[in-house]
């Protein structure tokens, strides 16, 4: 049997950051990674096999549905990495900063909701919540965070996307370049504005010893608890999933819990106050949000069609 020795870091036990002697405990690291991958082009498969180009037919009319032509059937707008591409971030995040300015009324009242279901978290819960996660953390929970730890780390999931990307240009798959590009530029632009944030605020973490209502503001060395990283991260690649392959109706659903363990495991961690993880996951959706659909989708359901009807006395054309 292998054995190995997991290190402790402020406490908490980390089994993946190992000390060992036999390189076959690598592989330890590999599944988190490899699922995630793994079900992003399991997601883009069933995609494209619900949404394909081919020939359709209806069994009821016995119609054998066409794209009128090779622009009405793109399913959505291809994302390639060009200069245009690149400009995007700029315009992207621009766009992301002065968002607040073009909010209606239902965008307010979301942020409003947040706002305050994380201001009465920080009056009133945070200390309450950091106390029963650590009385109640065991092997179990310890195990179960580890799994989902990377999800919201940024470092792995560069890797993701640049190989999302690469399958998709090896395979000449639209889809999964379109969704390795969105998935590199979301959390770029989240990792940016929310270390903006995190210096500026300059909360002390739980395992700093700290208090919940403690914040030093700019300083060197910095205190990065609010918000929580690993929550707008793992929010942030939730959100292109869900967006992107939302007509498969289990994605959303798995990819939303999937972010929704990862914050849990962070307090677990004892890395984070609940509100640092509310803050930074609502971030992360809404930042990815915006970028999405600043690269729109032209739905397969809404192309023109013509359909050839066989009625057995002869064929009519449909449109």
């Amino acid at each position: 049997m292998l054995s190995y020795k997991a290190l402790v870091l402020n406490g908490y036990e980390r089994p993946w950051m190992l000390s060992f002697s036999n390189p076959t405990l690598l592989l330890m690291k590999l599944p988190p990674y490899l699922i995630l991958l793994f079900w992003l082009l399991t997601s883009a498969g069933a995609y494209a096999q619900i949404s394909g180009d081919s020939l359709q037919t209806d069994s009821l009319t016995q119609a054998v549905v066409l794209p009128l032509s090779e622009d009405s059937a793109r399913r959505y707008e291809p994302v390639k990495p060009n200069w245009t591409y690149v400009k995007s971030y700029w315009y992207d995040t621009k766009a992301v900063v002065t968002s607040p300015f073009r909010w209606k009324g239902q965008d307010w009242a979301k942020a409003g909701t947040i706002i305050g279901v994380a201001a009465l978290s920080y009056a009133f819960a945070d200390g309450r919540i950091q106390k029963f996660s650590q009385e109640h953390k065991s092997h179990f929970t310890n195990a179960a965070s580890e799994i989902v730890d990377p999800l919201g780390n940024g470092r792995y999931l560069w890797i993701t996307s640049g190989l999302v990307f690469l399958h998709g240009q090896i395979f000449h798959n639209d889809k999964t370049t379109r969704v390795g590009l969105l998935i590199l530029e979301s959390q770029l632009i989240n990792g940016v504005l929310g270390q903006v944030v995190k210096l500026a605020a300059g909360r002390k973490r739980p395992w700093d010893g700290a208090r919940p209502h403690e914040w030093a503001g700019p300083q060197y060395p910095p205190f990065h608890s609010f918000p929580s990283g690993h929550a707008q991260t793992s929010f942030a690649l939730a959100t292109v999933i869900a967006e992107e392959f939302k007509d498969i109706k289990a994605v959303p659903i798995i990819s939303y819990s999937l972010a929704t363990l990862t914050c849990l495991s962070r307090l677990n961690a004892n890395a984070h106050w609940f509100s640092d993880l509310l803050v930074g996951a609502a971030m992360g959706h809404f930042i990815s949000k915006t970028i999405v659909r600043r690269h729109p989708e032209h739905p397969l359901k809404k192309r023109s069609k013509v359909a050839l009807d066989f009625n057995g006395q002869g064929a009519t054309l449909r449109f």
